[in-house]
C-alpha cells in the first residue's frame, strides 16, 4: 500500500479522535478489565488497580465469578471508585504498557465500529466516514448507496470472522479482486488506525515518550476463534445466546485470489528496525489460541532464528515448546516426517517382494533353459522320441506364460517403488519447504531465574513476554514471521491467530553477581519476628567472621526475598491466635518471618547476601512510620503489602550488618547493589531512602 495513503489516513484519524492527555473514566473501566482478563498484565499490573469486586461477584457452583459488564458501566459513571497507579505502570516493561494500549485501542475500536453499524445514535460519524473513506474506491461501480453502505459494513464489521465476511461479499456479488482489495484495505487501515491511536496512550501512560514500531499478523483459516479478552458477542437475533467473538473481524488478514476464490495466508512475515547502541525489546501479544494448537513466532536477526512457542494456559510465548501439549509447526514437521519419510522407507527396505519376483523370474528361466538343453539332447540321441520333445515344448510354452506373468509382476512392484520413491522425494521438498519457514539456524537456550538465555546473548523474559536483543553499533532489520500449525497434517486449514508485536527500548535489568564465583564464608538466621517487625535488634556476628569481613577491599550487596520450602511454607491469611504470635512466635507463621544473612567472597569483594520473607496474613506496616506509609500508599491492610514488609526486613538487616562492620550504608548505590524483590524502582528507593535517613 502507497507510504502517502498511510500517512494520510494516519493524520485523518487523529483529527477525528479526542486526544486528550488523560485516560476518560470509561477508558479507565476498559483498561481494568483488560489487565484483570489477560494474565500477563494482571501477574505485573494488578496491584496498581485498586477497585472493591465484592458487590459484583457471584458464586456458582464453587466458582466465583465477576460481572465485568456491570463493573465498567459502575466505574464509569463513578470514576472515584477506581483508583490507578500510573506511576507504577509507568515504570513497568514498554512491551507490557504496549499491549495494553494495543487491547484498548482494539476494545475502543470495536464498540465505536458497532455503534455506526448499528446505527446508534452515538456513532461518530466523522470516524466512521474517514476509516471507510479509502475503501469506497474498490465498491462496485453499479449499486446504490444502500448496497454501498452494505457492503463496507460488511468489511468492517467488527463481530464476522472473515470466513462470514468472504461468504456475505459473495451473496453480494461482489467480485473476487474487489474482495481481496477491500478486505486487504481494511486489514491496513486497522493497523495504521491501531498504530495511531495506541501511541497516543502509550504517549499518556509512560508520560511522554513515543512508540516505536508495531506490527499486526494474522495467520490460520478464518473460521471463527475466541474473541478479545475470550469474551463473546451476543447473538443479535437471539440476546441468550452468544455469537462470533468479540473483535473477531478486526483481525488483520491478508488475503490473495486463487483461481475463483480467496485465500488466506497462512503464515506472514513481516520485518521490524532495531534501533542501534541500544538493547531492544520485542514484544508479542496473542489473540485466538487454541489449546490443541501453538502457533509460532519465528524471529530471525542476520543468520539465526529464535522460536517462541504460543502457551494457551498462560495466553503468552515461551521457547520451551514442552509447556504445552498443542500442535505447532515443528510437531507437524516430524510427523510429516515420520509419516511420510521415515516409515515409507523402512517398508521398501523391509519388503522384498521384488526381490523375490527377480528370483523367481531367474528360476523360471533357468528351468526354461534347461528344458530347451533336454529338447537338443533327445534330437541329438532320440530323434524319433517326438512325444517326449512335444511334451518338453509344452513345458516350456507353460513356463513362459508364467514368466510373462511374472515380469509383469516384476514391472508392477518397480512401477509401485518408482511411485513410493517419487511420493518419498516429494515429501522431502515439502520438509525442506516446512523446514524454511522454522528460519535459519534455530538458536538452542538455557534457563536460569526464569529466564532463558540463548547462546549469542539474546534473552527472554517470561514475566514481560520481552525478548531482549543486547544493542549493537548498527541499526538492523529483523523478519518476524507467525506460523500457524495445520488441523491436520495434509489438510489446508490451519489454526487463526493475531499477533501484536512491538519493538521498544528493554527495560534496565540490575546484573546480579555472578554468584557461581563466589565462595561462601558465614551463614546467619535470624527469624521469629513478631508480625508487622521489620527492625534489626542486637545482631551479633562470631568474632571470627568480621575478622575475614575485614580482609576485603571491595563490597556487594544483594537483597532478595526467601525462598521457603512448600513443607514450611504457610499459607494461612491469618493467625489462629494472633496473642500468641506475639507472646512466643514459634509458629508456623513465624517460621516465614525471618532473615537470612550469607557473606560470600571472590577475591577481593566480599558479597553480601540478605534474604528476607513474610507470612501471608494481610499487614498495614503499623510499625512504619506515617509518612512511609503515605509514600507507599499503604492505607489498609492488603496480602500485597507484604511486599513492602520483605524490603524492609531485608534492608534492616543489611544496615545492621554493616553498622557491625563498621561500613557506612550509604556505600550501597546503583553499581553494587542488587535487588530482586517484587517492587518497582521508585518502591526500591523509597524504601531504601527511609532506611538510610534514620
Amino acid at each position: 500500500m502507497p507510504r502517502l495513503f498511510i500517512v494520510a489516513i494516519s493524520y485523518l484519524l487523529a483529527s477525528h479522535i479526542c486526544f486528550s492527555q488523560q485516560l476518560t473514566s470509561q477508558q479507565e473501566a476498559w483498561l481494568y478489565r483488560i489487565v484483570q482478563k489477560t494474565p500477563i498484565l494482571k501477574q505485573n499490573w494488578n496491584d496498581s488497580f485498586h477497585f472493591n469486586t465484592l458487590p459484583f461477584t457471584t458464586e456458582k457452583r464453587g466458582r466465583k465469578r465477576l460481572d465485568y459488564n456491570a463493573i465498567s458501566y459502575y466505574q464509569t459513571h463513578n470514576p472515584q471508585s477506581l483508583q490507578i497507579d500510573y506511576d507504577e505502570i509507568k515504570s513497568s516493561s514498554q512491551g507490557l504498557i504496549t499491549e495494553a494500549t494495543i487491547k484498548l485501542t482494539l476494545w475502543e475500536l470495536n464498540e465505536e465500529l458497532k455503534k455506526c453499524i448499528n446505527q446508534h445514535i452515538d456513532c461518530n460519524k466523522a470516524l466512521h466516514e474517514q476509516l471507510t473513506s479509502p475503501l469506497k474506491q474498490y465498491l462496485p461501480k453499479r449499486g446504490s448507496k444502500k448496497r454501498h453502505a452494505q457492503i463496507i459494513n460488511i468489511v468492517i464489521h467488527p463481530s464476522l470472522p472473515i470466513f462470514k465476511k468472504i461468504e456475505e461479499l459473495n451473496d453480494s456479488n461482489v467480485d473476487g479482486l474487489a474482495q481481496k482489495n477491500l478486505l486487504n484495505t481494511w486489514s491496513q487501515i486497522i493497523s495504521d488506525y491501531s498504530f495511531n491511536r495506541s501511541h497516543h496512550f502509550f504517549n499518556i501512560l509512560t508520560g511522554g515518550q513515543s512508540l516505536n514500531s508495531t506490527t499486526f499478523l494474522a495467520a490460520g483459516e478464518g473460521s471463527g476463534t475466541a474473541g478479545l479478552l475470550y469474551e463473546w458477542e451476543l447473538n443479535p437475533n437471539d440476546s441468550t445466546k452468544t455469537w462470533y467473538g468479540k473483535g473477531i473481524g478486526l483481525f488483520t488478514y491478508q488475503v490473495r485470489n486463487y483461481k475463483d476464490e480467496l485465500r488466506l495466508q497462512t503464515h506472514l512475515t513481516k520485518q521490524l528496525k532495531l534501533d542501534k547502541d541500544e538493547d531492544m525489546a520485542l514484544h508479542t501479544s496473542l489473540w485466538g489460541l487454541d489449546s490443541s494448537f501453538k502457533p509460532m513466532l519465528i524471529v530471525t536477526d542476520d543468520s539465526v532464528s529464535y522460536h517462541l512457542f504460543a502457551i494457551s494456559a498462560k495466553s503468552g510465548l515461551s521457547p520451551d515448546r514442552h509447556l504445552s501439549n498443542g500442535i505447532s509447526h515443528v510437531e507437524r514437521i516430524e510427523e510429516h516426517r515420520q509419516r511420510n519419510i521415515i516409515t515409507p522407507m523402512k517398508e521398501i527396505q523391509s519388503n522384498s517382494l521384488l526381490d523375490k519376483a527377480y528370483k523367481n523370474k531367474q528360476l523360471t528361466e533357468a528351468e526354461i533353459t534347461l528344458l530347451e538343453s533336454e529338447i537338443d539332447t533327445l534330437r541329438k540321441y532320440e530323434p524319433d522320441n517326438i512325444n517326449a520333445i512335444d511334451y518338453k515344448k509344452r513345458l516350456i510354452d507353460a513356463k513362459l506364460s508364467t514368466l510373462s506373468k511374472k515380469e509383469q509382476r516384476i514391472n508392477e512392484l518397480e512401477r509401485s517403488l518408482t511411485n513410493k520413491y517419487k511420493s518419498i522425494s516429494n515429501a522431502e521438498k515439502k520438509l525442506m519447504e516446512m523446514e524454511k519457514l522454522l528460519g535459519p539456524s534455530p538458536q538452542e537456550w538455557t534457563k536460569e531465574d526464569d529466564i532463558y538465555t540463548f547462546k549469542n546473548g539474546v534473552t527472554f523474559d517470561p514475566t514481560t513476554q520481552d525478548l531482549v536483543f543486547p544493542a549493537r553499533e548498527n541499526e538492523r532489520v529483523i523478519d518476524v514471521r507467525l506460523v500457524s500449525a495445520g488441523y491436520t497434517l495434509e489438510g489446508k486449514k490451519k489454526d487463526e491467530v493475531q499477533a501484536y508485536i512491538t519493538i521498544t527500548l528493554a527495560q534496565e535489568r540490575a546484573i546480579e553477581p555472578e554468584k557461581s564465583q563466589y565462595t561462601s564464608i558465614d551463614t546467619t538466621l535470624i527469624k521469629h519476628y513478631f508480625p508487622d517487625e521489620f527492625v534489626l535488634t542486637n545482631l551479633q556476628l562470631d568474632s571470627s567472621t568480621i575478622a575475614k569481613t575485614k580482609t576485603f577491599n571491595h563490597y556487594k550487596f544483594t537483597i532478595e526475598q526467601l525462598a521457603i520450602s512448600d513443607k514450611l511454607k504457610s499459607h494461612s491469611s491469618n493467625y489462629t491466635n494472633r496473642k500468641r504470635e506475639y507472646q512466643l512466635p514459634l509458629t508456623i507463621d513465624a517460621q516465614n518471618r525471618k532473615t537470612l544473612i550469607q557473606f560470600k567472597s571472590a577475591g577481593d569483594t566480599l558479597l553480601i547476601n540478605c534474604k528476607a520473607y513474610a507470612d501471608p496474613v494481610a499487614t498495614r506496616l503499623s510499625v512504619a512510620s506515617s509518612q512511609l506509609r503515605e509514600h507507599l500508599k499503604v492505607t489498609s491492610s492488603s496480602q500485597s503489602n507484604n511486599k513492602y514488609l520483605i524490603a524492609l526486613r531485608a534492608m534492616h538487616a543489611l544496615k545492621a550488618i554493616l553498622a557491625t562492620l563498621d561500613i557506612s550504608y550509604s556505600d550501597c548505590s546503583d553499581e553494587n547493589t542488587y535487588h530482586n524483590l517484587q517492587l518497582n524502582q521508585k518502591e526500591f528507593e523509597i524504601i531504601f531512602d527511609s532506611i538510610k535517613d534514620k
